[in-house]
């Protein structure tokens, strides 16, 4: 597993590296706002990471891939499952993701969520949100 220099995401990007290479997206993109979601969301702050995550997307390269990702993740933390599947739809029609299979997304998706609630619990002592 590939992670970005300084831990700027919560994600592993072990799934994007092939698709990284492949496409050679040029640029990295918006991975200030990637990181920002993150913590919004440790926050409990689940539309505010929400909107960085668009920024990370509309920014291209290869942020538009890790916020795809990320924005399923977050929104399952936050029990938003009809919107995760929703997000988890859009992720797969892309045809840059075919390289990952099923089990590849799911198992990122999981260690994502782990990782943002351990987080979570060391900072207020609660691994989930309020509500």
């Amino acid at each position: 597993i590939i992670r970005l220099p300084q831990r700027s995401t919560l994600l592993d990007i072990s799934l994007h590296r092939k698709m990284f290479i492949r496409d050679r997206c040029g640029s990295i993109g918006d991975t200030g706002s990637i990181k920002k979601a993150g913590e919004l969301a440790i926050e409990c702050r689940t539309d505010e990471a929400l909107a960085a995550l668009d920024n990370a997307e509309t920014s291209g390269g290869f942020s538009k891939y890790m916020a795809g990702l990320e924005r399923v993740g977050i929104l399952r933390d936050a029990g938003r499952s009809d919107e995760a599947a929703k997000a988890l739809r859009a992720y797969k029609s892309h045809p840059e993701v075919a390289s990952s299979s099923d089990e590849e997304i799911e198992e990122s998706l999981t260690n994502f969520v782990d990782e943002l609630r351990k987080k979570r619990k060391q900072r207020t002592g609660s691994s989930t949100c309020p509500g």
